[in-house]
């Protein structure tokens, strides 16, 4: 297992800001909550500390079952995040190619002003 440092997010209780931001991220994690936002937090928590994660990683070590969804979620949340393919090679020795390899390219939000959609 990697060297996740696991702890406790909480939900943003207002709607000021979105969920998802730093500053609303507490820093004692426990992630046994299992919203759409803690999710989110895991995954932001994970791209923070190892700068990419595939869709294995996220359902093997965060919980997170829908990955493509909670970086849509942050994507809307203004986190540049790009989407590489990636091969995995499962503990049978079967290579799967173009598993989903998310890369968080800046760290600090982009305030959006328009509801756009966003791209994967």
């Amino acid at each position: 297992m990697d060297n996740f440092n696991q702890g406790d997010h909480t939900k943003n209780e207002g709607a000021a800001t979105p969920a998802t931001t730093p500053k609303n991220k507490k820093t004692n994690h426990n992630f046994k909550d299992n919203s759409s936002t803690n999710q989110c937090l895991k995954i932001l928590d994970w791209l923070f500390e190892k700068g990419s994660i595939t869709t294995t990683q996220a359902r093997q070590h965060l919980d997170v079952m829908s990955p493509a969804a909670r970086i849509l979620q942050l994507k809307k949340d203004g986190y540049q995040i790009v989407r590489l393919n990636d091969t995995w090679t499962s503990d049978h020795g079967i290579n799967h190619k173009g598993v989903a390899r998310y890369v968080l390219t800046q760290k600090e939000p982009i305030e959006r002003d328009d509801e756009s959609e966003v791209q994967q």
